[in-house]
């Protein structure tokens, strides 16, 4: 769809060929290139008056601003005490935020070498009972050994290749 000034105008005959030649159209795509003569600017300004009164210009300006300070001209309408004031809160709403992003960082290492500990526990304590058992039944020893080998891929190794596979399924952001 074209962004032209003239579209959608109700055709009135103004935009056609007048005495000295030159649509309106022509005019506006001369104006756009910059290259309108005086003589020109005073027929485009005829064309412009002779529109009926329903032709109104109107421009609009959107500016958005976000941020955890309000936007610079805003701020600058404060005086010195409250500006100082709200930036110190923008400071100590950053500062929090990193600290409790790490502190959840930490948690969560702390979660996983925790669990680590745990497993491996498990994991000897598992082989050590197949271990005792085997003298006296090797079928159970081999069952106890692969239950426990087998849990500990199951816990250890397979979230990490579904992780994998999520991460790669997952759409890139771009």
């Amino acid at each position: 769809m074209s962004e032209r000034p003239t579209e959608g105008l109700p055709d009135n005959g103004a935009d056609t060929p007048d005495s000295q030649g030159g649509t309106l159209e022509e005019l506006v795509d001369r104006l756009e290139a910059g290259a309108l003569s005086l003589d020109e600017q005073r027929r485009l300004a005829g064309f412009l008056a002779a529109e009926p009164p329903e032709l109104v210009m109107a421009a609009t300006r959107h500016e958005s601003y976000s941020g955890p300070l309000p936007h610079p001209d805003l701020l600058n309408r404060f005086d010195d005490v409250t500006r100082r004031a709200i930036v110190q809160m923008a400071v100590d709403e950053q500062a929090h935020a990193h600290r409790m992003r790490e502190r959840g960082l930490e948690g969560a290492i702390a979660k996983d070498r925790r669990g680590q500990r745990y497993g491996l526990v498990i994991a000897v304590a598992g082989l050590a009972a197949a271990v005792a058992i085997a003298p006296f039944s090797a079928v159970a020893a081999g069952i106890i050994g692969t239950l426990d080998l087998f849990g500990m891929v199951a816990l250890f190794v397979a979230p990490r290749i579904l992780e994998r596979m999520r991460s790669n399924d997952a759409p890139s952001a771009e």
